[in-house]
């Protein structure tokens, strides 16, 4: 009867050896998924939602261009004059598009932004400001609307 007892301290031991190191690989493979995906960078759009001009999408071409799917949101058709884009991080760069076609309500048109230099996929987050200047055809004239874009792209010296 006193062998069984004398056993006790060193199951309890045992198990909780067994666990230690269990709990012990699960916080450092945990860590290490968590170091990971941390510096993954979502793509968003702020300052655009129920405005005239809305950016649905953008993102880089195969050429290296950054594209804009825009959306007018107006009650009249609009027509897009230019859009610039500039970097958060550098000063006094700015790129600018072409005039995109005329766009009914509720119609949708692609834009590409560039200046002849590119735009690569990196690591990280960059934002830019964006500003988008438009008629609205049969009233207003060189109307501006400002907001962010915010991706893991990054300009190409």
């Amino acid at each position: 009867m006193s062998y069984f007892t004398s056993r006790k301290g060193q199951s309890a031991i045992e198990y909780l050896m067994t666990y230690g190191w269990m709990l012990l690989v699960v916080a450092i493979v945990g860590g290490a998924i968590f170091a990971t995906v941390q510096g993954q960078c979502q793509q968003a759009t702020a300052g655009f939602s129920g405005t005239d001009v809305r950016i649905d999408d953008f993102g880089v071409s195969s050429s290296n261009v950054l594209q804009m799917q825009l959306r007018n949101g107006a009650s009249d058709p609009i027509q897009v004059k230019n859009i610039t884009v500039e970097s958060q991080d550098l000063d006094g760069v700015a790129w600018n598009s072409s005039t995109v076609d005329q766009m009914g309500v509720g119609a949708e048109s692609q834009a590409e932004v560039s200046n002849g230099e590119t735009f690569e996929n990196v690591d990280g987050c960059n934002t830019f400001d964006v500003t988008i200047t438009y008629d609205v055809i049969g009233g207003l004239d060189s109307q501006q609307i400002t907001g962010t874009l915010t991706d893991s792209v990054q300009f190409v010296q």
